[in-house]
């Protein structure tokens, strides 16, 4: 059996040759073809085509070896010019290119992974100052890359960006060369060029060394013999306390509740004493008042005050009158009113005697009387 390898793009018909069997000799003896006239170097005629053997493979040589009849060398088989230029050439590598364009992509490998494996997780810190600004200055042995961390405070006014500058190898200059121009050399800032003395640049922004922590002293002390002040972060001195100035109420709403702004951002519903509401639930006091004046029109007004004991609030209703000529109906809502002949305290029932006069919510009020309910409390109960 004869097959012929099968190329791309050939234009000529490959792959079995010939099939598999019994072929005659074309020299006249009409005997067929035996294992002993195949011979490396020499050539047999195969159906009118005459085919040179150059090679065999191993397991051939090593029968034709036992068998006493070892073949020869291989040949050498001709190419053409197309073969030729078919055969892959494999590209040359400039490793000083490849360090260039690397290193021009913000990159740049490790030299070798011994300087990561001795060093890694090993970190210079250096506590640096930007004018006013604190930051703390990382050096990662590792691979020679620096970050930058801002340090905040609280309330300190300035928006909380962790890094200022992130993990990456920091270059001595960033000036733009012309055209065609490019820098030789690693210009890239190492731990040896680092001391006290000199601060840290970085894009054009000085970074003045205030000092370091205690692994980056024994580390510069024992490998460059240089000296570094051990310190930390300096917070800044806090503010004095501001106390809090409490606007007057402007008379909207609860006052209680009002307070709660100014206290807090978000405020809180304000809490009640539970008890007290449960124990004086449904306990209203209730007082008949009139106006102290000498209008004609406001003389025979008449008031029902209604205190209410579960939350200290009160109400204020005017009843009808025939032929008064001024409606009747709620005077004042219900809600917590202050005494201003008391210090501005919340009003309570020893605030409304009987034939005393109460100012509430500027209104000047006579208490005239109240009812029976009112009267046996107040015998029997005392405010406090």
């Amino acid at each position: 059996m004869i097959t012929e390898p099968k190329q791309v793009n050939s234009g000529a018909p490959q792959g079995s040759f010939l099939k598999r069997q019994m072929i005659i000799k074309q020299d006249g003896s009409q005997m067929p073809f035996e294992p002993t006239d195949f011979r490396v170097g020499s050539d047999i005629d195969v159906c009118g085509r005459s085919i040179r053997i150059s090679d065999a493979d191993q397991y051939t040589r090593e029968y034709f070896d036992n068998i006493g009849q070892p073949q020869g060398d291989s040949v050498c088989v001709p190419t053409d010019a197309f073969g030729d230029s078919r055969v892959p050439i494999p590209p040359k590598k400039d490793k000083e290119l490849l360090e260039f364009l690397e290193k021009k992509l913000g990159g740049g490998r490790v030299p070798s992974q011994k300087q990561f494996l001795d060093n890694d997780r090993k970190v210079l810190v250096f506590f640096t100052k930007a004018g006013d600004l604190g930051y703390v200055f990382n050096y990662f042995l590792a691979d020679d890359t620096v970050e930058i961390r801002e340090c905040h405070f609280a309330n300190d006014g300035r928006d909380s960006f962790a890094v200022y500058l992130r993990r990456q190898k920091l270059p001595e200059t960033f000036a733009v060369n012309q055209p065609g121009q490019a820098f030789i050399g690693d210009r890239y800032l190492t731990c040896d060029e680092i001391c006290f003395e000199k601060p840290l640049i970085c894009y054009g922004r000085v970074f003045n060394i205030m000092g370091v922590d205690k692994f980056t002293q024994d580390f510069y002390k024992s490998k460059y013999n240089k000296d570094f002040p051990i310190s930390c972060i300096e917070e800044p001195p806090k503010p004095p306390p501001v106390e809090k100035q409490v606007p007057p109420h402007n008379g909207f709403g609860n006052e209680v509740d009002s307070l709660g702004y100014v206290y807090d951002l978000i405020p809180k519903k304000p809490k009640i004493d539970f008890f007290k509401y449960v124990d004086n639930d449904k306990k209203v006091l209730r007082y008949t008042a009139r106006f102290n004046t000498k209008v004609p029109e406001d003389v025979d007004r008449r008031y029902i005050i209604s205190f209410y004991m579960a939350d200290d609030t009160i109400s204020i209703f005017e009843p009808a009158q025939k032929n008064s000529g001024i409606i009747e109906g709620p005077f004042l809502e219900r809600a917590k009113y202050k005494n201003i002949d008391k210090n501005n305290e919340f009003i309570t029932p020893t605030d409304l005697p009987i034939g005393g006069d109460i100012k509430v919510n500027g209104w000047n009020l006579h208490i005239l009387g109240c009812d029976d309910y009112t009267t046996k409390y107040l015998a029997t109960h005392t405010y406090e």
